[in-house]
């Protein structure tokens, strides 16, 4: 008994060194775009100019998330997170100081390189690291990061915004990536080493683990095809997963202040309900997944909600209903959210004994942020030109796209299943 609690103790010790260092991440990742609108006005450029940072910024994580996941595996985690998180922070304190706008999509990009060592690498650790019981809870707890970070640094943009200075959310960033980088050099250590050694009482458990392992391996030609074609549909769910999230994550606050008038304090405020609401979508993801076993079925399901939604909200612009719009924004985003946790946590976490977890970890991600660079530049160019209504009916259309190939890998598994 007391080693149970021990081991609980520890493991949790360790989950939160992880959610804290990736939680704080998110403070030097998306704190342009909680201050995009006042950018625009700061340096005088249109949408599509200013979204080209976070388009950079996502093209560079993309990549470097697939980069990553393939060599994590002989990364010193220590020493390579500690770099990750340290420079995000000199990058961010460099654009606090700096009035040049022209280099600072250059800047954001080589900070989203620097970033996309975080996710795979931390998902491989917690994976080799912890007990087979503690798997669930790590990755319901890792899935609130994006939430968590996105929150707190879209509530301290909100209060400098009121104080017309956004360039305090860089410097916040700046100080809180510098202090918890240090803070996870000193401790990672001691956490690790404990969890692993109180985790030896599974090693039984493990063996009997990788019995199952070597039986799945012997699986049939027709179940290998499946399990492919489930990877690469949820690459492509991938992509429209934060085409939505990190879509309305950015523009909410410009849709707020051009549609209903709203001050830039009051309108990064309110997208404060999205991440806020989003926290309880990692619990909805893995309730849900006991529920619908089948990863792709479960992102169809969810797709086909997010879809009538979308035309809810649609609506609500068009009869100029900003509580119905807002309500409509929320239930999306916290959708999208756990099908985030789903594909790039739950996924990989809960398939350590058939897949390498940091590859896949990485790879999905970086799916996930091909879907963020068509957000942020694609999204404004469709605004500047045709107005926020376009912009949702685009969104609608692709998960109509979605719903299609959910139909048709149900099809395909039937002809597999029948062979």
């Amino acid at each position: 008994m007391t080693a149970s609690k021990s081991q609980k103790s520890t493991a949790g010790f360790l989950i939160f060194l992880c959610w804290l260092l990736y939680s704080v991440s998110y403070l030097g990742k998306v704190n342009y775009s909680a201050n995009i609108t006042q950018i625009i006005d700061f340096y005088g450029v249109s949408k599509a100019e200013a979204g080209m940072s976070p388009t950079f910024f996502f093209f560079a994580y993309g990549i470097g998330q697939v980069v990553n996941g393939i060599f994590c595996k002989k990364y010193n985690i220590r020493w390579m997170i500690f770099t990750s998180l340290m420079t995000s922070a000199v990058i961010n304190l460099i654009i606090a100081l700096s009035t040049n706008f022209a280099i600072i999509k250059w800047l954001w990009m080589i900070n989203g390189f620097v970033l996309s060592i975080l996710w795979p690498t931390l998902v491989r650790l917690l994976s080799e690291s912890l007990p087979q019981k503690q798997l669930g809870r790590s990755s319901v707890i890792m899935g609130t990061t994006v939430a968590t970070g996105t929150l707190v640094i879209y509530a301290l943009s909100s209060l400098y915004a009121h104080f017309d200075n956004f360039k305090l959310s860089f410097y916040t960033a700046a100080i809180a990536g510098g202090a918890v980088s240090v803070f996870w050099l000193l401790w990672y250590g001691k956490a690790v080493k404990m969890a692993k050694s109180e985790a030896s009482d599974e090693l039984t458990e493990k063996k009997q683990e990788t019995n199952i392992v070597d039986e799945k391996v012997n699986q049939t030609k027709n179940e290998k095809k499946l399990f492919f074609t489930c990877i690469y549909v949820l690459c492509f769910f991938a992509i429209g997963v934060n085409l939505i999230k990190d879509g309305l994550t950015t523009w909410v606050p410009s849709i707020l202040k051009e549609e209903y008038h709203m001050a830039d304090s009051l309108s990064i405020l309110l997208t404060l309900l999205l991440p806020i609401v989003a926290v309880f979508g990692n619990l909805c993801a893995l309730s849900m997944h006991k529920k619908i076993p089948d990863y792709v079925t479960h992102c169809g399901v969810v797709f086909a909600i997010i879809l009538g939604f979308i035309g809810i909200i649609i609506g609500s612009i068009s009869f100029d209903m900003v509580v119905i719009m807002l309500a409509g924004l929320v239930i999306v985003n916290f959708l999208a959210s756990s099908l985030n946790s789903l594909i790039t946590s739950i996924f990989p976490i809960f398939m350590r004994g058939k897949v390498n977890s940091g590859l896949y970890a990485g790879v999905l991600n970086g799916f996930c942020y091909l879907g963020s660079t068509l957000s942020s530049y694609g999204l404004g160019i469709i605004a500047d030109n045709w107005g926020w209504i376009a912009v949702f009916e685009f969104l609608m259309a692709f998960c109509a796209v979605i719903c299609i190939v959910w139909f048709g890998y149900g099809v395909y598994k039937k002809i597999l299943k029948q062979q």
